[in-house]
């Protein structure tokens, strides 16, 4: 009975009779990234103003100030304008108004080196494009109506853009803000495209490199994805991915604006929904939209990096010997066949990942266009949102409570199904994501109802081979996609064709023949000492001396090699 494998892959041992480990592929990848959507939500019917609705402190604007300054920057004179970012720049760029971030923790600014060159400084991790920022890129930029944003990236740097500096446009709102996470799994690992073929001629022998796009630092950042290789590059090239699938550039400039924190989590999208009259899930198409960019996105950033991924097979006929750090494998392979031709076909191995897209929070948030009018409420505090920015107006707040809740209770899956949770383990329990729940009076009676999303409560993905996947939260979009890995797989196929004439063949059969009489020979005389054996443990003295006149000892001083019978 054969023994038992240390591991398995993908079966179930049965905890009773001590099965063995199991290594799963339902485990997330290291790889599993938190982003941010924003869904306005309208519930203002149509004939009606937003000040029917909201208070009018709502329609207030702070932005005045940093306006009336960025407009007296913009007429100044190129150098000097370039002189004064410079000196705001020494002092510290995070409260800086050529900027809307706002650096919580750490420094950012300009400083001189030993040699007097300017150069950006801070303790917080910096991306390279960041460290390359002047002061006269940045007059330039102001020159031209921009402003200066530094924010974070998904990879935890500091990085910046520009964006256009616009008298602002109070327009309160409230808004739906979901977390969600972009979670990977392994899928299947199989043979991909043909990267080299070539044959070896009967007894032939010679040399072959494997190159990976790992041997240059050049092509390793530009094969480097999110789904299986973060590095600052793949973060960058993703996020690029998602603003270019943006509809419009408001959106994005909306975005940066409620984001202004360069602590935040990324933002992946903006959009809007129609929810007044009483839609239920009006806010479902939105998310649909954006679910549709995100992996669009991710789709485009992993067959990029994918087709970067180049694995090359090099045959010579000599070993070449490099210094440094780049490291190549090398091998000598000989066809010992005499009659046929050895061919060898290289393959590239593939990876499926299963990409997972799941709403994991809700948010409810104030933000009438300008980013310190923001302000969140988590769903327990709905009421409380109500209370400070609608108007006093009992049926007016019934309404808008109405539209939210609306929102909130009739959210979708993948499925187009209104999802009920899963525990730990995969089991139903039959609760909802947005679950009502109550406050007790001291006679432990319900009161002030209020809602919260449950992130203990779990959803399920099972694919056509069966296979199951259990994440966190709702799941709103699965896609697969195929990346390129250095894994080479080969396989060797002897050619049909026989090189040999009749003589040939007539040699070839003597010398096995030769190696079989060799071989005979040999094993007679391990029969010969397994006899010899035999006989010493038994102590047959008549069988001995038989066997010593049969077999007599060439070391036995008594023996003559040239008269072998004396």
């Amino acid at each position: 009975m054969p023994n038992k494998p240390m591991i398995e892959l993908e079966q179930t041992p049965d905890p009773k009779k001590g099965g063995v480990p199991v290594l799963s592929y339902n485990v997330p990848e290291p790889t599993s990234y938190t982003g941010k959507n924003f869904i306005e939500l309208d519930f203002i019917p149509k004939g009606k103003n937003p000040t029917d609705y909201f208070k009018p402190d709502c329609f207030k604007s702070e932005a005045n100030y940093e306006n009336q300054e960025f407009s007296k920057l913009k007429s100044m004179d190129q150098t000097a304008l370039k002189d004064k970012i410079a000196t705001e720049f020494k002092s510290g760029i995070g409260n800086s108004i050529l900027t809307n971030a706002k650096l919580n923790t750490g420094f950012l600014k300009l400083a001189e080196s030993p040699t007097k060159a300017l150069s950006i400084e801070s303790n917080l991790s910096l991306s390279n494009g960041i460290q390359s920022i002047s002061p006269d890129e940045v007059a330039t930029q102001i020159k031209n109506g921009l402003k200066l944003n530094v924010y974070r990236n998904m990879f935890g740097d500091l990085v910046h853009n520009y964006i256009p500096v616009k008298p602002k446009v109070i327009r309160p709102r409230i808004v739906l803000v979901e977390t969600y996470k972009l979670s990977s799994f392994l899928g299947a690992y199989g043979a991909g495209r043909t990267i080299k073929t070539f044959s070896l001629l009967p007894g032939e022998k010679t040399k072959i490199s494997v190159k990976t796009y790992h041997k240059t630092e050049t092509s390793s950042k530009q094969a480097s994805s999110i789904l299986d290789s973060f590095t600052s590059e793949s973060s960058e090239d993703f996020e690029n991915a998602v603003s270019s699938e943006n509809s419009t550039k408001q959106n994005e400039s909306e975005s940066f604006e409620y984001h202004a924190e360069a602590e935040a989590e990324a933002s992946w999208g903006w959009g809007s929904a129609k929810v007044s009259g009483g839609v239920k899930g009006g806010s479902n198409s939105s998310r649909e939209e954006f679910s549709k960019n995100l992996q669009n996105a991710t789709s485009k950033h992993a067959a990029k990096a994918s087709s970067k991924r180049d694995v090359q097979i090099n045959t010579s006929t000599e070993v070449k010997e490099s210094t440094g750090e780049e490291t190549e494998i090398v091998r000598e392979i000989e066809n010992i066949n005499v009659s046929r031709t050895l061919n060898f076909v290289f393959r590239q191995m593939n990876q499926e990942f299963i990409t997972i897209q799941h709403l994991v929070d809700l948010r409810l948030a104030f933000f009438n266009g300008e980013s310190k009018s923001k302000t969140e409420f988590t769903l327990p505090e709905l009421d409380n949102l109500i209370d400070q920015y609608i108007v006093d107006d009992a049926t007016k707040r019934k309404e808008v409570k109405d539209a939210i809740l609306n929102q909130l209770l009739f959210i979708k899956d993948y499925q187009d199904n209104q999802p009920t949770g899963l525990d730990e383990d995969g089991n139903s329990t039959g609760k909802a994501f947005i679950q009502q729940k109550n406050l007790l009076d001291l006679d432990n009676k319900p009161v002030n109802p209020y809602y919260q999303f449950s992130k203990s409560l779990y959803s399920l993905y099972k694919d056509q081979t069966g296979r199951e996947i259990l994440v966190q939260g709702i799941i709103i979009s699965v896609k697969k996609h195929v990346m390129r890995t250095e894994g080479v797989i080969v396989d060797s196929i002897l050619g049909q064709g026989d090189a040999l004439d009749t003589y040939s063949h007539g040699l070839q059969d003597e010398e096995i023949r030769t190696k079989k009489l060799a071989n005979d020979l040999k094993e007679k005389e391990m029969e010969k000492y397994e006899i010899a054996k035999s006989i010493l443990e038994k102590s047959e003295v008549e069988k001995g001396s038989i066997f010593s006149q049969l077999y007599p000892n060439p070391s036995c001083c008594c023996y003559d090699k040239k008269s072998p019978d004396k």
